[in-house]
């Protein structure tokens, strides 16, 4: 009887070791082909709570999704890795020899792996990698090639990370303010909040592509001017008029890209903020509409962030440097001294000098890529202010949809039209900047995967 129960129980034993050996290949590659759009989700989710300002969004956003992509390099041999191509990455870790490797585990513990770093919890992060280990389990993975994944990502994870901390981040953190001047053509703090200066140093970060922070730098086009048949003074009158006489259709446009991640709103003695995407989430959630519809591989969605975020991050670093070089005056500042002292602009301005527009020069960046990967005419439908209670908006093309941001921060009455229109200049050439010198394939492929 005592030999029965031995074996009834070794076979048990037996039988839930087998269970748990178990590799559902294709089950694990259909639950793989979204998981970058899932965990640039939580990474957006994770930036609206911690309150990051936009250019370190961008940052933020950037080096998880290189990690990612270098992750799943040795499983596709047509692609390249991006060591050597971006500013100061080495030679990535290779994987060990004679172990087998499932690499979308390893993509997405590398993404993880830097994601918790550069955000405020590590916790946060921790929670969606436990569920998603978890998730992997339970369809089917044997341990031994479970252990051997995530170790290989975080090996490139720490290897991103090590290069992350050396592009002036933690420096930046311990410079001055941005010093005010009294000078009539430069940036004051501005209602209702008169916060300091965001980021006066970003165009110290090391850029990811370009050669320098000043390599895109357009010329102011206007010079400053207080006289009322001055050009400046012309440029204001615009925005004031059109502020004064806005439509319902302009001012849904200019509530739906106005991304300011901290709102701030006061009801009698107490002051409360909303938090909201910043620009670059909204461009994050836009190219992760088009990855969904394109039905891409992972390896595909990877490629694609890395290009996006790229973008984004030399965007912000150009339009910084710019930024801070002129200190140019907002619309509210010289509205209410030069032409009515009780106008208001009806998006909050954000704390940082005018020209150019930031959302400008990142969003024709990121639609330049987006171009490049799907088309010029590629449609999409933008859900992603539904959150905060707007409807969606349709777009005949990312182009389409980036000329509207320049409109839109006219219509909030916080910027005048030349920052808009150059910056977006200034966008299209950073953008084809990341197209032109990174290169993911060993062979040259055309839009719309």
């Amino acid at each position: 009887m005592r030999s029965i129960k031995y074996l009834l129980l070794l076979f048990a034993v037996l039988l839930t070791a087998a269970c748990q050996e178990k590799q559902d290949v294709a089950a694990l590659n259909k639950f793989s082909q979204t998981q970058l759009t899932v965990w640039n989700g939580h990474l957006s989710e994770i930036i609206i709570k911690d309150i990051f300002s936009p250019p370190v969004a961008s940052r933020i956003y950037t080096y998880p999704n290189i990690a990612a992509y270098e992750a799943l390099v040795p499983a596709n041999p047509s692609y390249m890795s991006l060591a050597g191509q971006l500013n100061g990455l080495d030679n990535m870790p290779k994987p060990a020899p004679n172990q087998e490797i499932y690499y979308p585990v390893s993509s997405v513990i590398a993404f993880a792996t830097v994601g918790k770093k550069l955000t405020l919890v590590e916790a946060d992060l921790q929670k969606y990698e436990d569920q998603y280990l978890a998730k992997i389990k339970e369809i089917g993975i044997r341990k031994e090639v479970l252990e051997n994944s995530v170790a290989y990502g975080r090996k490139v994870g720490e290897h991103i990370l090590n290069w992350a901390k050396k592009d002036n981040y933690k420096e930046t953190r311990a410079l001055t303010r941005h010093l005010l001047s009294k000078k009539p053509d430069v940036w004051q703090p501005t209602a209702p909040d008169y916060a300091t200066a965001i980021e006066p140093h970003w165009n110290m970060i090391r850029p990811f592509v370009m050669d320098s922070a000043a390599a895109f730098r357009p010329d102011v086009p206007v010079p400053f001017d207080s006289a009322a048949s001055s050009a400046f003074y012309n440029e204001a009158q615009k925005v004031y008029k059109l502020v004064k006489s806005i439509d319902e259709e302009k001012l849904l446009i200019a509530r739906f890209w106005d991304d300011n991640p901290n709102v701030s709103y006061t009801k009698g003695h107490v002051t409360y903020f909303k938090q909201k995407l910043t620009p670059p989430g909204h461009w994050v959630s836009i190219a992760n509409y088009a990855i969904k519809q394109n039905k891409l591989s992972m390896m595909e969605s990877a490629e694609t962030y890395v290009l996006v975020t790229t973008a984004l991050s030399d965007g912000f670093i150009s339009c910084w440097d710019t930024k801070f070089k002129y200190n140019s005056i907002r619309p509210v500042t010289y509205i209410n001294r030069y032409i009515d002292e009780d106008w208001e602009p009806i998006l909050q301005t954000p704390p940082f000098p005018e020209f150019p527009s930031g959302h400008s020069v990142i969003s024709a960046a990121v639609a330049t890529v987006l171009t490049h990967e799907f088309g010029d005419s590629f449609a999409f439908t933008d859900s992603s202010q539904m959150a905060i209670g707007l409807p969606p908006r349709k777009f005949s093309s990312f182009n389409e949809a980036a000329v509207e941001v320049g409109n839109s921060r006219v219509y909030g009455g916080i910027h005048f039209f030349p920052a808009c229109d150059l910056g977006a200049e200034q966008g299209k050439a950073i953008g084809n900047n990341v197209l032109s010198r990174l290169h993911t394939r060993k062979a040259a492929r055309t839009a719309q995967l």
